[in-house]
């Protein structure tokens, strides 16, 4: 799958954090002429203030021009700024210095662009910073007045990064609401625009199929593949247009019970003849003692479909597919595995998000399907893949009561 680059622009957060750190830039010019310096400190203090509204201009000009060298400019100008404030909040009164607070805004623009993973190290290293800006003034604070600044910009920076990871979530399922939504208007439709004009086509070509066959004695091996192609990108169409309409109505599971086994190796000998017209063999071991799952056959059905069709499609070349059954605690196991190219690590993580594929045909939802039926159950999916050793889809269904 290709990645498609943002175009590029002036993100919003970056814009904001932006007229924050000028609009500080130019409260602290403000301070430093009216607070009661002497003339030489003034003066410093003033050309400090200066080189930081340069810089800051700098930085995020950078941002804006290279969005996607975002991260390591935003690193950069953390180590900046935390190099600025140890050099201004001795100038101005030690920990007592109203410049104090700039560790806070600084941590909290840092945490909220690299989430709550980024926050702790971005706590880390501002505290230690704060505490070494003015060692002078360690001596002169009893340590329970450190202890708790320390605590509250440690916090304060956890919690911002807590906020960001949250509002993240929060957009992509808004993201994700959208589509949703979109492909519900759309569903029907489809269904009824495309799926009239294949069932003519697919009937077409088994009967061209058919008069083929009664010209006995001539060559027609290249026109009989030819048809079967044809019929074989309808199915693959037809199974496009399935995913979509299982994805729109797809319902609650009730509580029923499945024979897990039973339910296998009636799918296993469903797909053999399938399987041995692409070369892919099936090996099967199960637990014949394994309780029933609570989950309906059906469904369950469609689970393992999507994932074994998966499989048939990350090997063209043929292979094997593994399916063992068996328990882990109160639940029943089922692994799917194959012999395929493996999965990229990168994509490993967003598999089971909707409308993700790597495939070049492809809807990108039977594997969220699986999952969201799955999880219905109160049950759990994961996926271990490793390049050149192909994936195993691991399924975990509580007992059925």
């Amino acid at each position: 799958m290709t990645n498609i680059k943002e175009k590029a622009g002036i993100n919003p957060t970056d814009f904001g954090f932006s007229i924050v750190k000028l609009a500080a830039a130019t409260g602290a010019m403000v301070w430093g002429i009216y607070h009661p310096f002497s003339a030489n400190d003034r003066v410093v203090f003033l050309w400090l203030i200066a080189a930081f509204f340069v810089y800051n201009s700098a930085v995020y000009l950078s941002i804006f021009k290279l969005p996607d060298k975002a991260s390591r400019i935003y690193l950069i100008e953390f180590f900046l700024d935390l190099a600025f404030l140890a050099v201004i909040v001795p100038m101005t009164g030690g920990m007592n210095s109203t410049f104090t607070l700039g560790y806070f805004l600084i941590a909290a623009a840092q945490s909220f662009y690299y989430g709550l993973a980024g926050s702790i190290w971005i706590a880390l290293v501002s505290v230690a910073t704060y505490l070494l800006s003015c060692p002078y003034c360690l001596f002169a604070m009893h340590w329970t007045d450190l202890s708790l600044r320390s605590g509250f910009l440690a916090l304060f920076s956890i919690m911002m990064g807590y906020l960001s990871d949250r509002e993240r979530r929060m957009h992509r399922q808004l993201v994700n609401a959208e589509q949703l939504a979109a492909m519900g208007m759309m569903s029907a439709q489809l269904a009824h625009s495309v799926r009239n004009p294949l069932s003519t086509i697919s009937l077409s070509a088994e009967l061209l199929e058919d008069e083929i066959k009664k010209y006995d004695g001539k060559d027609t091996e290249e026109a009989g593949t030819l048809v079967k192609s044809i019929i074989n990108e309808v199915y693959r169409i037809n199974d496009v247009i399935e995913d979509h309409l299982n994805f729109m109505r797809r319902s609650k599971t009730g509580q029923e019970r499945s024979n897990i086994n039973s339910v296998v190796d009636s799918l296993i000998r469903f797909l053999e003849k399938e399987g041995q017209s692409k070369g892919i063999s099936f090996k099967r071991s199960f637990d014949e003692d394994l309780p029933s799952a609570a989950i309906e056959e059906s469904r369950l059905r469609q689970v393992l479909l999507n994932i074994i069709r998966n499989s048939f499609e990350a090997m063209p070349d043929g292979g094997c597919i593994e399916i063992n059954t068996g328990r882990q605690k109160n639940e029943v196991e089922i692994s799917v595995g194959d012999n395929g190219p493996g999965i990229p690590r990168e994509y490993q993580k967003r598999i089971f998000e909707p409308f993700f594929t790597t495939k070049d045909i492809g809807t990108g939802l039977g594997l969220y399907i699986a999952r969201d039926i799955i999880l219905e159950c109160g049950g759990g999916i994961s996926c271990d893949s490793r390049k050149d050793k192909g994936t195993t889809i691991k399924l975990r269904l509580p007992f059925a009561a």
